[in-house]
């Protein structure tokens, strides 16, 4: 039986309980006095708890957030999801937090019915390169060896040892043009999902907040190598603080001139948005408009001031589900010129003569390898004896690296 039913058959008991005392109180005419009659006409039934409509749409909000199980979702846009219908059973109760939503709710559903869904939690803040996949926390220490570490690529176009297939770099150099600064975490499985990463060459850096000293040096010394930084941000006061701490840095961090891709007023229709309200003094107007904010923007996000204060509206990236967000990150993609990465041609020609002669390499030991397997390798008798040795001369040489040494002087 589910949820609901449960709801109703309790409800159901609860009035015929009540209709059946006030039938043994009733007078020898069988007439019910009139108070316990109006209080049993004015009956309603018990509303639903938020935690049990939450469980009750858990999957559609699922569904729906993750576009039929397509792409991971977010706790948070399951959330914005479940919304709607939460407020439809409970006759408009909802949780006064999205942690309790987020952290205890989806969480208990997920322990309880171990579904085989693809959600994304927060994590800390971090860069993550296209193809290499090397994954750079956002702190100073981290972004100091990562970017201590950069180099323009030169390679040889006939290694002594074989290459592999992809270049090795370190950093951006013939490798992205592009990074994408995301204020939160938790969007990383759903755009490796969708391919974004390599299908843009563009690294993917996120952190949870306010930027801080070190993702603002590391955007710095992207964009003195050329490299654009797009931002992507909720609509409210944090996401214009966002791009405006980027730009102009923090104390020990230079600003840099990035590009806000929204979200902005023009992002917006269709979307959830949720009130907000401003515990301070001063109007949030006049900081939305140092951060440069339109005034159509102003008097969305601050409304005029109340006995509680400053309000507003607000819409974050999670009020979109998975499939709206790569639509609509893909059309910013385009709208800025971002596509993928391809060297000048000299660096093509190099990276061309360097592939034939991998090809080349490998063909030939392909030939070694089956000539080696129709003659018979003579092993010298005293093998077992000659390494023993080896090792016993240089205690820190490993058995197979004696073995190795033994074959460059025996075979010949």
């Amino acid at each position: 039986m589910s949820g609901m039913q449960n709801d109703l058959t309790a409800a159901i008991r609860s009035a015929a309980s009540g209709w059946k005392k006030a039938k043994r109180q009733a007078d020898k005419k069988d007439r019910v006095r009139k108070r316990d009659l109006e209080r049993l006409r004015s009956y309603r039934p018990p509303k639903i708890t938020i935690r049990r409509a939450a469980f009750e749409v858990m999957q559609r909000a699922y569904m729906k957030a993750s576009a039929n199980g397509r792409y991971y979702a977010n706790a948070r846009q399951i959330m914005y999801a479940a919304r709607p219908w939460v407020l439809e059973l409970t006759g408009g109760e909802i949780w006064k937090k999205s942690s309790y939503f987020t952290q205890t709710l989806l969480k208990d559903y997920i322990e309880m019915y171990d579904p085989p869904w693809k959600v994304a939690w927060d994590s800390r803040g971090h860069l993550t390169e296209p193809h290499t996949q090397k994954n750079i926390g956002l702190g100073g220490i981290e972004v100091m060896k990562y970017t201590s570490e950069w180099t323009d690529i030169f390679f040889d176009e006939f290694p002594s040892e074989l290459p592999e297939i992809r270049i090795e770099t370190n950093g951006p150099s013939l490798r992205f043009n592009a990074v994408l600064f995301i204020e939160k975490e938790g969007f990383d499985p759903i755009l490796k999902d969708a391919g974004i990463a390599e299908k843009y060459d563009i690294a993917i850096m996120s952190t949870k907040g306010l930027p801080v000293g070190a993702a603002c040096r590391l955007a710095h010394q992207f964009s003195k190598n050329g490299i654009k930084i797009l931002v992507m941000h909720d609509f409210d006061l944090d996401g214009f603080k966002i791009v405006r701490t980027l730009r102009r840095g923090t104390r020990l961090a230079p600003g840099t001139p990035v590009i806000d891709i929204g979200f902005r007023f023009e992002d917006i229709e269709g979307l959830q948005s949720e009130q907000v309200v401003y515990r301070q003094k001063k109007n949030p107007k006049s900081y939305l408009r140092q951060c440069g904010a339109t005034e159509v923007e102003c008097d969305f996000l601050v409304k005029p001031s109340s006995y509680y204060g400053w309000y507003g509206e607000r819409v974050e990236l999670n009020a979109m589900t998975s499939d709206e967000l790569i639509a609509w990150l893909e059309r910013k993609f385009e709208e800025q010129g971002i596509s993928k990465l391809i060297p000048s041609d000299d660096i093509l020609d190099k990276a061309y003569q360097r592939a034939v002669y991998q090809k080349r390499v490998k063909e030939e030991t392909g030939r070694i390898r089956q000539q080696l397997k129709s003659e018979k390798v003579i092993i010298p008798s005293d093998l077992k004896r000659q390494i023993a040795d080896k090792v016993l001369d240089d205690p820190e040489l490993s058995w197979d690296e004696a073995v190795w040494e033994v074959a460059l002087t025996t075979d010949k």
